[in-house]
């Protein structure tokens, strides 16, 4: 894709720029590496081989491509080689380590220049020191943000270091007794206690911006540097002439080492953004490439295993491999190990994707010499995202089975009774059936897959063209196409079309297998009979078999539509010559406010997103920034001069301003005895700015990172001081061999900077130091011990100045993490709550957009999204920024989680095991929910015809036109409302004429999210009664309907579509009464309103020729709409039964609001029917005797 050649690396983990790790490289030569998380294998140890299988050379399921038996294997790597290979020593890697090693070297070698040692004096130390933080191995696009915030914090603190000194002068000017010449040397209180002033407000407001807007990080460090010496050596200066001079050296220093890193940034193993996003890409498409071999080799031992019994045993066997591994390496049995294969993998592939959602901003805005623009990035990843989500939702497969298992009690065959066995093993056989049914087109669309996803990387140059292998017969396979060949996107569909054309194969096999049970059942059985319960388990089995048909026939669309894509991007010349390509006015506009507010742009209510509609258009709150409970939105200008000043007194009683109020105080610790006239020559002499420097680079928001930081610091600093030693004396304190040394340790150091991105301020200490200690000793030799001590500093040999940047090191990191845990300490672990609190309220969000998307298409009311003023348009916009929110939360959620395990527990335990659990469960709902929403906006028609008026000839599988009809083809989500023709609609309308009045279950888990988010943040109990969805409600609520309908008609009652009365349900299957759903809105009764809308016609579609009691019917299945509403069922059954867990885990934390109580001995219990009951150490507490 790029014109420059080059490698890189990414991490998600946030950085000290807030956007990602500051290395960002992509191992080409050895992707295997265990501390690589981006790496193209995910899978370690021979005991996967048998999954690998072509993958290994990029040609899984190609047989054509398939390695030659004859070939001689390779040797095994001798014992050098497997070390390296350990240790992850690839070439990008050492590139990197190079690249990261060559600023400090450059700072102190140019200082061996008279010139320059002449100009920068004692100040010389600062360029090698500053070119580490200047972070020279980012990719282009985010080391260039970088530097334009150090450039602009450097001049700011320039600017206002000016300030402090020039009215700290003046004070000194006039507070110096008449007759005495202020401009002789000697202590004055008055200019000391300025500077203080200034230095205390500077670093508050400056480490207030940066707990607020991470990408701050690194500049208000450089920023604090500045402005500690500035202020501290500012002290003692006597002249506004002196204070010039001294700010311009210090100023030009730190400008000349960003200058460096720039240079090296950009000529030393130039990286840009794109190159990393396309090395992401290129690892992306392997890890899906494997996925897919792995998922079919898992469902061929479906073919044969007991599913059920395989789910819940792996799950137990790789739990229990996890604790274990490490001391005994237990074997796995074979289903163990190909399920432990597709969890990495998959997990793995999210974790990619993450990384893609994180960098793609970036490679947008990046100027880059290569072929693709920005707009070609963001259609890539869409169309990566369309394949990646329906393989991902083929793998739930396994959480499918593992729930009905447990759900019907079938995971432990010793336990069951015998007809309970007996039923489990005609489930079984089955889905035997079916899966052997499914080998086959599976075998298609897999192979389809991996060459189209080859096809499309080659011909987008995301990986260069595969070279042909030694031994292969190249005059054999001349006439044969291979990916990336013209012409091959026809074979890739032809393969599509065939896997089309074997639609239907699943569904009669189910058919017939369950026929055949049912004959079995009547023979063993004469008087058994078609239970109500059987039908919903047979309905059931249906839904799943939609489930996988459609997400198998979404994915062929979705490789189709790339590799199109990829061909139109040749044919129209994209790729054939690079041009120089620059972003837009709109980009950076967006970049700068991205930088400057820490939350995106709400989509408020405005006049102009009405514009280019005749309809009025109301949105929900949801669209709207958050209310203030306490004050109304202001209206007049004195009100809104009181809303500024509320912002102000806010910002300051924030937790980030209470971040940089501890940060001043710890500054001013140290800071303070540069300021007494009994203390400040100690300071100076001692270097002690250091130490103030070590607080400003310490200083955290949580004391578990912060106790983690301060151990990594010091651990680091006593390893910079040993190695000084080596680097100083190793070679007789000759400068070349000193140069060259620090040049090897420093480069040794960017091996752990790349590899262990959580020690990036341990080994950037390191770095200092070692540049602090062996500089300084350069710098006398080279202006002499009389010049360096010119400033007040002392001479001290290195075996002496070693120890003393060790104390200094040390006593600023202990103050830091002092002044972090006082006076009260913010933990990571309520951090970690407050994040998981979010992040369920996110999911909440993310589930009513998608709520409302499905709503929007059953009314016809959703509109194009691609209009603007749409509501479809502004539900996509809304849901794309709150799966982002969800994403970059993420990550945070894995920090804090480890942090925590360095805070000391005082008093009971914390509850890790329940966090976790909560993590877990709020990561598979969203991942259900997005699922959900793919398959509301990516419906598929899975019944043969001519495409609606509205399709457009790409939209058809490649070699077909719209007359011919495609076997399967995509329905654009503006589709789905009046550009269908209206006799395809009649299975839709019909669900939306009951769908609101069944009372769905999307108020409950939306109620419920809500709750346990407001829960877990306040820490207040739940109530005792939830109204938890049941799986497959609204499924059971239908049939229950049907089954009504029929009883009436007997009854010659009803008439055809009628509701049941709001009354004639008394309760529902629990036994508990109806539970009343209230509009907090309108503070209606929704479903009333909703049954009267619904008996009075309203909301109906006229002419709709399906009953409400068909509509489950398996007829209606090529009925545009019915295998989206049997994903959506299996999806949300799934989200229910996390949900209930999730609700459990919750509980656990908060409690419940339970006041019943248990006599012991009595054998009855009073006070409220709880639905939930007390702990054991709850009614332990409770118990008491009654006389």
């Amino acid at each position: 894709m790029e014109g420059e050649k080059s490698q890189t690396e990414t991490d998600p983990t946030p950085s000290p720029t807030g956007n990602g790790d500051p290395i960002h490289r992509q191992s080409l030569t050895r992707p295997r590496d265990d501390r690589n998380p981006e790496a193209a294998r995910c899978v370690d140890g021979d005991e996967h081989d048998q999954y690998d299988g072509d993958l290994e050379d990029g040609n899984a399921g190609n047989g054509d491509n398939a390695v030659d038996t004859g070939i001689q294997k390779p040797k095994k790597p001798s014992a050098l080689q497997k070390v390296i290979t350990k240790l992850g020593l690839d070439v990008p890697t050492l590139l990197m380590m190079f690249k990261g090693s060559i600023p400090p070297t450059i700072g102190i070698v140019i200082y061996q220049s008279n010139a320059v040692a002449s100009y920068f004096g004692s100040f010389g130390y600062l360029v090698p020191i500053i070119t580490v933080f200047g972070l020279a191995v980012l990719p282009r696009g985010k080391f260039m943000m970088s530097l334009v915030l150090n450039v602009l914090l450097i001049g700011l603190g320039a600017a206002l270091s000016m300030l402090a000194l020039w009215s700290a002068i003046q004070a000194r000017y006039n507070t110096t007794p008449a007759g005495v010449d202020p401009r002789l040397p000697g202590y004055n209180s008055s200019q000391s206690a300025v500077c203080g002033v200034w230095l205390f407000a500077s670093i508050w407001l400056s480490n207030t911006l940066r707990a607020k807007l991470p990408s701050f990080n690194l500049p208000v460090i450089i920023f604090s540097i500045l402005l500690n010496v500035a202020t501290t050596y500012g002290a003692v200066l006597t002249s506004l002439e002196a204070a010039e001079v001294f700010i311009q050296q210090l100023v030009t220093a730190m400008l000349a080492a960003l200058a460096i890193a720039l240079g090296v940034n950009l000529l030393v193993v130039p990286v840009s953004s794109r190159q990393v996003l396309t090395r992401e890409l290129g690892a992306c498409v392997s890890l899906l490439r494997k996925t897919v071999s792995l998922q079919k080799a898992y469902l061929v031992r479906l073919e044969s295993d007991d599913m059920f019994s395989m789910a819940s045993r792996t799950e137990t066997q790789l739990s229990n491999w996890d604790k274990a591994a490490k001391r005994n390496k237990p074997k796995l049995t074979k289903e163990a190990r190909a399920a432990k294969a597709l969890h990495e993998s998959v997990a793995k592939l999210k974790e990619m994707a993450g990384k893609l959602h994180a960098d793609a901003p970036f490679a947008k805005r990046d100027i880059a010499w290569g072929k693709l623009d920005a707009k070609d990035l963001s259609k890539i990843i869409s169309l990566y995202r369309n394949l990646y989500i329906p393989v991902l939702g083929m793998t739930t497969i396994t959480d499918i089975f593992k729930r009905i298992s447990e759900r019907r009690g079938w995971v432990v065959d010793d336990s069951m009774p015998p007809e309970v066995l007996a039923e489990k093993e005609i489930e079984k056989r089955v889905w035997n059936s079916v899966m052997r049914q499914m080998r086959d087109p599976f075998e298609i669309l897999s192979e389809a897959i991996d060459q189209g996803l080859e096809h499309a990387v080659i011909c987008l140059e995301i990986v260069p063209r595969p070279k042909p292998r030694p031994g292969k017969d190249v005059e054999a396979q001349a006439g044969k196409l291979q990916p990336g060949d013209p012409g091959f996107a026809q074979a890739i569909d032809r393969k599509i079309k065939a896997f089309n054309l074997r639609r239907g194969e699943l569904l009669r096999a189910w058919v017939g297998e369950r026929e055949a049970a049912l004959q079995e059942e009547r023979i063993d059985n004469p008087g058994y009979k078609y239970s109500a319960a059987r039908l919903e388990r047979d309905q059931v089995q249906f839904y799943i078999l939609l489930f996988m048909e459609n997400l198998m026939h979404t994915a062929g669309i979705a490789v189709h539509e790339l590799t199109a894509f990829a061909d139109s991007k040749v044919e129209d010349g994209t790729m054939k010559k690079s041009r120089l390509i620059l972003p837009g006015f709109r980009r950076l506009k967006k970049w700068f406010i991205g930088i400057v507010s820490n939350e995106d742009s709400s989509a408020e209510q405005s006049p102009d997103l009405m514009e280019g509609t005749p309809n009025i258009i109301y949105f929900g709150d949801g669209y709207n920034r958050k209310k203030d409970p306490e004050h109304l939105p202001p209206a007049t200008a004195w009100q809104r001069f009181g809303q500024l000043l509320r912002s102000l007194s806010k910002f300051f009683g924030s937790e980030e301003s209470a971040f940089g109020f501890r940060a001043a105080c710890a500054t001013m610790t140290i800071g303070i005895v540069a300021f007494l006239e009994s203390s400040q020559r100690f300071f100076v002499e001692q270097r002690l700015v250091w130490a103030m420097i070590m607080v400003a680079i310490g200083m955290t928001m949580t004391a578990g990172q912060s106790f983690f930081g301060f151990l990594c610091r010091v651990g680091g600093t006593v390893i910079a001081m040993c190695t000084s030693l080596v680097i100083w004396y190793m070679v007789a304190e000759r400068t070349p061999g000193a140069i060259v040394f620090i040049w090897l340790f420093t480069f040794i150091d960017m091996y752990f900077f790349i590899k262990y991105p959580r020690f990036i301020p341990a080994i950037m200490i390191m770095i200092v130091t070692q540049i602090l200690i062996v500089g300084y000793e350069l710098q006398v030799m080279k202006v002499g011990r009389e010049a360096s001590e010119r400033s007040g500093q002392p001479y001290y040999p290195t075996y002496q100045l070693a120890p003393y940047r060790l104390a200094c090191v040390a006593g600023g990191s202990l103050v830091a993490f002092l002044w972090t845990i006082f006076p009260s300490p913010l933990t990571d672990r309520t951090w970690l709550r407050r994040d998981l609190s979010a992040t369920l309220y996110l999911v909440a969000n993310y589930f009513s957009i998608v709520n409302s998307t499905l709503q929007s298409q059953l009314d016809h009311t959703e509109g194009d999204s691609s209009d603007p003023a749409s509501p479809a348009h502004q539900l996509l916009k809304l849901r794309h920024k709150i799966y982002g929110k969800v994403m970059l939360l993420l990550p945070s959620l894995s920090q804090h989680s480890y942090w925590e395990k360095w805070e000391p527990t005082v008093g009971g335990k914390y509850p890790r095991e329940a966090y976790d659990e909560i993590i877990l469960r709020s990561t598979r709902i969203m991942g259900y929910l997005t699922l959900m929403a793919y398959t509301l906006t990516h419906p598929v028609r899975l019944h043969p015809g001519k495409p609606a008026d509205g399709d457009k000839k790409e939209d058809c599988v490649a070699g077909e036109t719209p007359e011919e009809g495609g076997t399967s083809s995509r329905v654009p989500p503006s589709r789905a409302g009046s550009t269908v023709p209206h006799h395809e609609r009649a299975w839709i309308d019909a669900l939306a004429d009951v769908f609101d009045s069944l009372s769905p279950t999307n108020h409950t888990i939306l109620s419920t999210l809500t709750l346990l988010s407001n829960s877990l943040l306040s820490g207040q109990s739940l109530p005792p009664f939830l109204p938890l969805p049941r799986p497959y409600e609204m499924t059971r609520r239908l049939m229950r309907l049907g089954q009504q309908h029929h009883h009436h008609h007997r009854r010659h009652v009803s008439v055809p579509g009628s509701l049941p009365d709001y009354d004639s349900e008394s309760s529902s299957d629990t036994g508990l009464p109806r539970i009343k759903i209230l509009n907090t809105e309108t503070g209606a009764d929704d479903e009333r309103d909703v049954l009267e809308r619904m008996r009075s016609g309203a909301g109906s579609a006229a002419g709709s020729y399906i009953n409400t009691h068909d509509l489950l019917d398996p007829r209606n299945m090529e009925q545009p709409g019915y295998a989206e509403f049997a994903a959506l069922q299996v999806c949300s059954t799934l989200v229910c039964d996390d949900l209930e867990r999730l609700v459990k885990a919750v509980s656990g934390l908060v409690g419940v609001v339970d006041f019943s109580f248990r006599v012991s001995g009595a054998g009855s219990s009073s006070g409220s029917g709880s639905a939930t009951s007390m702990s054991e150490a709850g009614r332990e507490k409770g118990k008491g005797k009654v006389d």
